[in-house]
Parts: C-alpha cells; structure tokens; sequence
C-alpha cells in the first residue's frame, strides 16, 4: 500500500493531480477541494499523505496535504452510506476540527451544507461518530506551546475522549479545565455528550 508520497507536481486538475517521483515515474492522485489552495505550483515539489484503495478492477489513490485529513477521510468513510466520493468531498469543504465540532454538537443543519451530504447521511454521521471523536481527532503532543501530558489512567475513556478533542480543537489548559468542571461528567456520560456540554460552556454568552 501506498501510504506518501513526495514528487513533482506535474499537473493539476479540479479534483485531481498527476505527481511524478523517482526514476520518472508519474502516480495520479486524487485530493479534496481544499488542498488546493495549499498545493504549490506546478513544477514544485509536493509531498502528499496517500490513501490507497484497491479494487477487482482499479487501485485509487487519495491525497491530502495533511496526515489528519487522511486519518479523518479513513474514518468518515467507515459510516453507513458513505463512500470515497463522499468522504472526499467532506474533507475537502471541512476540517477535522470543525466536522468534530459539527458532530459533537449535532449540527446536522451545518453539515448539510457540505455538498452531496443529505439531512439523513448528516444524522447517521453524528450517530456512528458521536463515541469515535477522539479516533477523528487525536489529541496533539503540544497544546498551546506546551506539551501534553499523557491522560491520567484513572479518567474514563469519554473524559479522555473529550479532554483529546477539545485540545486538537485548539482549546488552552485553562479553558478545558473549565469546560470539563462545568461538563460535570458522570458515568452514563459518552463523548459526544461530555462534548457538547462542554463545548456549550466555553461558547460565548
């Protein structure tokens, strides 16, 4: 499996892009909407994160300019109902952050918004991801300029979770603190309910 890639960009493409690496070979990789704002121009060297799809009749590569759009592109895919096209598409109109964020608060209103995602497949995001944020969102190792100690081995995995996601949402020690004393969690708490009380208390007003 291809897992990255590092080249010239040769072509590009709305949705696509044509990368040639050693000994002249050239891979066409598809990529989000988004990276291509980030991608420099044609001529200059380009280093992607591949996903890589194989089927009876085809191997498809993605490619993102970000490991945490892959790792975000790999888990929307595993919902009911949404396929690589979609999943693409997804990433390509939202960050990881901000689709946490979605579906933490389950803004299905807001993410019908991103193209070919209905009210129904909006809702099914939110239900099969709700308890897997901090798969979509792995906390960072520095927060704010300083390094994250390791949770804590007595806090439950939701608490973990919630502490994870609020941290790569780009949230300080302190507001986190905060946030989590006035989430009161408590045993029956998942992610996505620790989350979105959280979130709540550190909105403004």
């Amino acid at each position: 499996m291809i897992g990255r890639l590092r080249g010239r960009l040769v072509a590009q493409e709305p949705d696509r892009v044509l990368l040639e690496t050693g000994a002249g070979v050239g891979y066409e990789v598809l990529i989000p909407p988004r990276a291509l704002t980030e991608l420099p121009g044609v001529g200059e060297e380009v280093t992607l994160h591949v996903h890589t799809q194989v089927r009876e009749d085809a191997i498809t590569l993605y490619g993102f300019t970000e490991d945490a759009d892959k790792r975000c592109f790999r888990v929307v895919q595993g919902v009911t109902g949404i396929g690589p096209k979609l999943a693409l598409a997804i990433v390509g109109s939202i960050s990881p952050g901000a689709l946490a964020d979605a579906i933490a608060m389950e803004d299905i209103q807001g993410l019908t918004r991103i193209p070919g995602l209905g009210a129904k497949t909006g809702a099914r995001l939110c239900l099969e991801l709700k308890d897997k944020l901090g798969k979509l969102l792995p906390p960072p190792t520095v927060v704010g300029g300083v390094p994250l100690e390791a949770p804590s081995t007595d806090l439950r995995p939701a608490v973990a979770d919630a502490i994870g996601a609020l941290s790569a949402l780009g949230y300080t020690r302190r507001e986190i603190d905060k946030a989590m004393k006035a989430a009161a969690a408590t045993d029956d708490d998942t992610v996505q309910s620790l989350l979105k009380r959280a979130l709540k208390a550190l909105s403004p007003g």
